[in-house]
């Protein structure tokens, strides 16, 4: 029977270790709990090398579960061979520590029945609601795109949307693009007229480490910020990036009034009540600015803080200005 949406399972961050297998664990379980009561076809994306590897419990929690491996390791790639491996006409792409809401499948096919005219549709990111760090870090790193009800935006969630298969087909995710340069799809998605939507309802809770998970959030943000404006001069702000070395406090203070601005609007679709608000300026303003240090608690005084390998974006320069300096080759001057 032909399936009415294929959903794809890619992992973008320390894959092949027992905790990536862990979250994909947790995605497969959201997956296997979905009220959706229509043929949907599942597949699970992994590079050649660590395909090979995976857990055999894995396939056990999703019986229909399909793996297929992709030469090429880069998360854009694995995203691209699954879509090709499709058969469904409706996509929708999770990252492999996401956990999906039951109502997730069933809101996204709905709504694309619904709206014909839309082409893609993002869903809410969180990190759960219980610590004030995950609460406060989701509205700072998550908030862009969300309108706190179903309406249109310019943004693509690609950890967690859904798509029409032929409009993925036409405007791939870019392999040299990064993890935060999803700007660069929607903007050609757009110019060739297709439509977004937001939708709260399909939510997913992504997997966060704290700190570590947000330092290298903002590295890759921050690099991502200027490169694709570099590769894409009709961007909004890319006439900055022709600044050079000078665009990068711009682009920082720009992104810190930015964030500022949407913690203030949207705080409460996060849970984060006004008093606690009062207590995050500094957490808005450390990673909203991309700085690349972090506190240290006293179980790492000793041992030091156990760095995490590089997801599948490639190696970016460490530190704050080298990571807004490299796109623009001026790295080796500072």
């Amino acid at each position: 029977m032909q399936p009415v949406v294929s959903v794809i399972v890619t992992c973008d961050y320390d894959s092949g270790t027992p905790a990536s297998w862990n979250a994909v664990r947790a995605a497969l379980q959201g997956l296997a709990g979905q009220d959706f009561q229509e043929t949907a076809e599942f597949i699970f994306v992994e590079s050649a090398d660590v395909a090979p590897k995976m857990p055999a419990d894995l396939k056990r929690i999703l019986p229909s579960l399909r793996v297929i491996e992709a030469p090429a390791a880069s998360a854009a790639a694995l995203k691209s061979a699954g879509v090709r491996a499709a058969s469904a006409e409706l996509v929708a792409l999770i990252d492999g520590d996401c956990v999906a809401d039951p109502g997730w499948l069933s809101r996204f096919v709905g709504l694309m029945r619904e709206r014909p005219d839309i082409a893609v549709v993002s869903g809410r990111t969180h990190y759960g609601t219980h610590r004030f760090l995950d609460r406060v870090m989701a509205l700072v790193s998550r908030s862009y795109l969300d309108q706190g009800r179903t309406a249109p935006t310019r943004h693509i969630a690609i950890n967690n949307a859904g798509f029409r298969r032929a409009a993925l087909l036409a405007h791939p995710c870019s392999v040299e693009a990064g993890p935060h340069m999803s700007m660069l799809q929607a903007d050609a998605m757009a110019r060739a007229g297709h439509r977004f939507l937001f939708d709260p309802r399909l939510a997913v809770r992504h997997d966060y480490e704290g700190w570590m998970t947000e330092r290298e959030i903002r590295l890759s943000l921050g690099y991502g910020v200027i490169k694709a404006r570099l590769q894409d001069r009709r961007l909004p702000y890319a006439l900055l990036a022709r600044l050079g070395y000078f665009s990068i406090p711009l682009f920082t203070f720009l992104r810190i009034l930015h964030t500022c601005w949407n913690c203030a609007r949207r705080r409460r679709f996060y849970g984060v009540a006004w008093h606690e608000l009062r207590r995050s300026p500094a957490c808005c303003a450390r990673c909203a600015a991309c700085r690349s240090t972090r506190p240290r608690f006293a179980d790492e005084e000793a041992s030091g803080p156990a760095i995490r390998p590089r997801g599948r974006w490639g190696p970016p320069p460490r530190g704050a200005i080298k990571f807004f300096a490299a796109p623009l080759d001026v790295g080796p001057l500072l």
